[in-house]
């Protein structure tokens, strides 16, 4: 990413699953859960470039964690209970399914397109903040990225969230872009980000950088 501060994650840490859900049991706590075994095969994190992509969250990331469902009946991505349940919640989360409604309040574990569970708090800044978005080309490479500058309110807000995720370890110091209940990427915050501008690099083609930004803006 351009905007100052953010480094974007290039090794995924690949956490054991106890320790994982301990993360999760510690620090989610108060979000909706159910069993849910429906299966609706449906990518977790679909072209985030679609034009119906207009749900634009940032949420702190409590843990991380890869590998294929341990646990059945499967769980879709989405609301998460954590607690003594976190562990069992986190192993049976199948990344193939369609995630279930979230809620801004929520704890949840949803996935990326490569299969990683994270484990997020609440949304801490939503699509309402977004002033404007444009498409551009990468400096480095041919992949896209959408350029997003936000409100003064939500700036500000911003600013006062990486400041406060910018203080922890890793990967609390982690804030996952989500665009429709699918982790696009999780960068991490090294200071507090002043301005209001920041990136989102999903490896967009032109035409799914267009069409981000105009479902955005």
């Amino acid at each position: 990413m351009r905007s100052r501060g953010w480094v974007v994650v290039t090794v995924i840490v690949v956490l054991a699953v106890v320790f994982a859900g301990l993360g999760a049991a510690l620090l989610m706590g108060g979000g909706a859960s159910e069993t849910d075994s429906t299966q609706t095969p449906s990518p977790s994190a679909p072209a985030p470039g679609a034009a119906e992509a207009t749900s634009f969250e940032l949420r702190q990331v409590y843990f991380q964690e890869s590998g294929g469902i341990q646990r059945k009946p499967p769980l879709r991505p989405g609301p998460a209970k954590g607690g003594k349940d976190a562990t069992g919640d986190l192993l049976r989360i199948d990344c193939d399914l369609q995630p279930r409604p979230t809620a801004p309040d929520d704890n949840v574990i949803l996935c990326d397109s490569f299969g990683f569970r994270y484990g997020l708090g609440p949304s801490e800044l939503s699509g309402g903040g977004v002033a404007d978005a444009i498409a551009l080309q990468g400096q480095a490479s041919s992949d896209w990225t959408v350029q997003v500058t936000l409100t003064a309110e939500a700036a500000a807000t911003f600013e006062d969230v990486t400041r406060r995720v910018s203080a922890f370890g890793p990967p609390l110091n982690q804030l996952a872009i989500v665009l429709n209940d699918a982790v696009v990427t999780a960068p991490v915050v090294q200071e507090p980000i002043k301005g209001g501008v920041l990136q989102i690099n999903g490896r967009f083609t032109q035409a799914e950088a267009e069409a981000l930004a105009t479902a955005l803006g």
